[in-house]
């Protein structure tokens, strides 16, 4: 096993440029070795990754020296070819002769920059110490790293919800959403690494081989505390309420949505749709979820708001290589202030401190613009989601660096058939078996199993309790799969009932 693991304790470990040229150093080093075939990334101390130097980045972006100010897009340049490159280590290390799985420690706090260098591998573990989130909005940023692509593919609006609130998730949620693919106890990590680190090396160049090891110390979190699961915003009448919100076509209309439930206005609109998803009545625990949630998007800066959601939108129809692409042309209009400064105005708020009181701010950032409806699609487009060059001719001043090692996806036949069989799923959901695949099972794999496009679909319609068995021997009874896959076939049971 070779470990990666960041040192920069006091910071949290938020990446640098220094520790990402170190980062890149050891992938170097590591992937034509032929003494290793796993690939440890954690972190010293109670935090895993608290994500990148924003503080920096905003700083340079804010310098009056153009080459100073383009230090802050090539930041993210470095930071999303490192993201990259944990994507596809298996498959260039396989290519060198020396195949190896790469594994994400998330024992501790778990964001930004470290969720981008461990998301995009095989397997993430969490544990009870664990605190994810993806904050950006909070900071007037969007989530890049390719999370975007993440977030498209989570279970109904899970990934809109986590994109958009920046909701820290437990160890517990992290692990049923998929975000995490293996729990366990933190005090079997250590003995977890002996275990797969002394796999004979013929054995551990297998992947499946890795992961057999690993789930001999996995256990099912919510056998711990009753009230993790009582508690769940994934779960129950929680998770009802949230896919209706977080899948509507406009951030104004999410906001809405959240605000009939606070309100508990059943007769309107909002109240009358969940009824028909089997949500007859907004329980107080649901209005107050919803009251809370309101409040966090109502203090995010607008513009950050637009330019995730539409960004999470379209990720869905891109490939990986693609999204990272579009994800270092939008993070240049953000480093770009000339366009707008809520990225630095929310950094010096959220990190900087009052220079009248000496403590932390207080209160919402003064967000330029305030309102959503001073957000205009065509500057979005223009700035954020139309080509370089026509960004460049309406004002951006900073230019998108180059991925060079991300490739770009070719117009001949042989590229379109490669991203078709990169994009291809099954069933109604568009299940890709190969995305995500050591997580517990999707609801898009669910609904494959049902639809009977899976692989362990036989040759009539699954009953539910047939369904539970099936899906729970395909994953060979992986911890908290039956609990997540009760809850949909319930889901799924009060919707068919509540229509006529």
């Amino acid at each position: 096993m070779r470990i990666v693991q960041l040192n920069r304790e006091r910071a949290l470990n938020a990446l640098d440029h220094h520790m990402i040229s170190l980062i890149d150093h050891a992938f170097n080093e590591i992937e034509p070795s032929p003494n290793a075939a796993t690939v440890l990334f954690r972190g010293l101390g109670r935090s895993m990754c608290a994500g990148g130097d924003v503080m920096s980045i905003v700083k340079a972006a804010d310098n009056s020296d153009f080459h100073k100010r383009m230090h802050s897009s090539r930041f993210f340049e470095r930071e999303i070819v490192q993201n990259y490159r944990v994507h596809t280590m298996r498959e260039h290390s396989t290519e060198l002769g020396h195949p190896k799985t790469y594994l994400g420690l998330w024992d501790g706090i778990i964001m930004g920059g470290g969720v981008g260098m461990t998301v995009h591998g095989p397997i993430r573990i969490a544990t009870e110490r664990t605190l994810f989130a993806m904050p950006e909005t909070a900071i007037g940023y969007f989530p890049d790293v390719g999370l975007t692509h993440t977030f498209s593919r989570m279970d109904g609006g899970i990934g809109m919800y986590v994109g958009l609130t920046g909701e820290r998730l437990n160890g517990a949620d992290a692990y049923l959403t998929g975000f995490a693919t293996h729990y366990m106890h933190s005090h079997a990590v250590e003995e977890m690494l002996r275990r797969i680190s002394s796999l004979p090396m013929s054995t551990a160049t297998h992947e499946e081989n890795v992961v057999r090891a690993l789930d001999e110390f996995t256990v099912n979190p919510f056998d711990d505390d009753e009230n993790l699961a009582k508690n769940c915003v994934f779960l129950g009448d929680k998770r009802v309420a949230l896919d209706f919100a977080f899948t509507r076509d406009t951030i104004e209309q999410v906001i809405a949505v959240l605000d009939d439930i606070a309100q508990r206005r059943q007769d309107s609109y909002t109240g009358e749709e969940l009824a028909k998803r089997g949500l007859p009545a907004i329980t107080e625990d649901v209005a107050a979820w919803a009251s809370q949630t309101h409040a966090t998007l109502l203090a995010r800066s607008p513009r950050s708001l637009k330019v995730t959601f539409r960004a999470i939108r379209e990720a869905r129809d891109q490939t990986l290589a693609e999204n990272m692409h579009a994800n270092i042309r939008i993070a240049t209009a953000f480093c770009d202030l000339s366009l707008g400064r809520d990225f630095h105005t929310g950094v010096m708020h959220v990190l900087g401190k009052d220079p009248k009181t000496g403590k932390r701010n207080a209160g919402i950032p003064k967000w330029e613009p305030s309102r959503l409806q001073d957000v205009s699609d065509e500057y979005l487009q223009t700035f954020f989601f139309s080509t370089e060059e026509k960004a460049r001719k309406a004002g951006m001043q900073l230019k998108v660096p180059k991925l060079h090692l991300v490739p770009v996806t070719g117009k001949d036949r042989e590229s379109r058939k490669a991203r078709e069989q990169e994009m291809r799923g099954v069933g109604p959901l568009r299940w890709n078996s190969k995305w995500n695949k050591y997580a517990l099972p999707s609801e898009a794999e669910l609904a494959a199993l049902h639809e009977g496009s899976h692989p362990a679909s036989g040759s009539y319609v699954l009953e539910p309790a047939e369904l539970l068995e099936t899906i729970a021997r395909y994953h060979n009874n992986k911890p908290g799969l039956r609990l997540k896959v009760q809850d949909w076939l319930d889901r799924r049971a009060r919707l068919q009932q509540a229509s006529p």
